[in-house]
């Protein structure tokens, strides 16, 4: 019960946009971009800009609010990232930046964090970033982050669980100071066992460590014994991207088995849509940790094959008991005649 607790305390709604304004039901705020004169595509609703090293550029965002109320917005510049379901990702302000990562884009932005609208009101909100002074190919890719600001009194104290709904805008910022094509380059890190959802996994770790987008790429991972070729899980994936300089886990599902301690080899294949091809073999050993991981793991095959031999064993000492009681009446009832 404690585990399943956790994971309903762990489920989080939200909604992932890609860098467009979006709208969300019951949102009583809108907002989107002023396009400057340097995008590059002006039927795009996100900043698209061609830049120069060292160049400041204003970014404006329209905010309008159609509620009856004042309302505080919250505005996070952040670089753009890959979640561990294969999808960029402009929400996240709190994860570790990627260790190829030159430019944050985070730290290029200055403005403001916290945008008050009063009753009904419309309002320009200027942002500036600056370009690093050093020529650069490839692309910078980040985005504002926008969702209300939630005031403490809004959650129902009576309630033990709140689950909520944070409806949020995206509106991406892609940079770039040319056309010079980069090759993508797509490297295999470390292949842990863990958990997803709590169920168990084995992740292994994909980065992108080029200033590119690599789009809706289909990966096929296998994982045997080590120097064996029967295959113990494997897993297919489409429509997996991920943003310039951005790792993420690729989870092979366990099938809700039990992680076992050994060394194990996993072949893995990789082709975006622009006919990229990738292949990585890699051993990798799980070790002790299993058995902890095993413990936070819910569904576990071992789990209902230990429930069934605890009631058969009961069971069958219920049936014993009940044998040699009938028999020693039976033997006193013989003494008595």
């Amino acid at each position: 019960m404690k585990k399943l607790f956790l994971m309903l305390m762990g489920i989080l709604v939200t909604l992932t946009f890609l860098p467009n304004t979006g709208l969300a039901a019951d949102m009583n705020y809108s907002v989107r971009a002023i396009i400057p004169d340097n995008q590059i595509d002006k039927t795009k609703t996100y900043f698209d800009l061609r830049m120069k090293p060292g160049q400041k550029q204003k970014l404006t965002l329209h905010f309008e609010n159609n509620a009856d109320e004042k309302v505080q917005i919250e505005v996070s510049p952040n670089t753009a990232t890959t979640n561990r379901n294969g999808v960029i990702d402009y929400s996240s302000s709190k994860k570790k930046t990627d260790s190829s990562l030159k430019h944050d884009f985070s730290k290029l932005v200055t403005g403001e964090k916290i945008v008050t609208l009063n009753a009904k009101e419309k309002k320009d909100v200027d942002y500036e970033v600056t370009m690093p002074e050093k020529d650069l190919d490839g692309i910078l890719l980040g985005g504002f982050y926008i969702h209300k600001k939630q005031a403490d009194t809004d959650t129902d104290k009576d309630s033990s669980v709140q689950i909520k709904n944070d409806y949020s805008y995206v509106i991406g910022v892609r940079l770039s100071e040319n056309d010079k094509p980069v090759s993508p380059k797509l490297k295999l890190n470390q292949i842990e066992a863990g958990l997803e959802n709590y169920h168990t996994v084995v992740n292994a770790n994909l980065q992108n460590t080029t200033p590119v987008i690599i789009s809706n790429m289909k990966i096929n991972a296998k994982v045997t014994k080590a120097q064996d070729t029967k295959i113990l899980h494997q897993v297919t994936k489409e429509n997996q991207s991920m943003a310039p300089n951005s790792n993420y886990d690729f989870s092979i599902p366990w099938n809700d088995e039990e992680l076992k301690a050994g060394k194990y080899h996993l072949s893995m294949t990789a082709k975006d849509q622009s006919g990229h091809k990738w292949k990585f073999e890699k051993d990798f050993e799980i070790g002790d940790s299993a058995k902890s991981i095993n413990k936070e793991a819910v569904g576990l095959e071992h789990s209902n094959i230990w429930l069934i031999l605890g009631l058969s064993g009961a069971g069958l000492l219920i049936l014993l008991l009940a044998i040699l009681f009938f028999v020693r009446r039976k033997r006193k009832n013989k003494e008595q005649i």
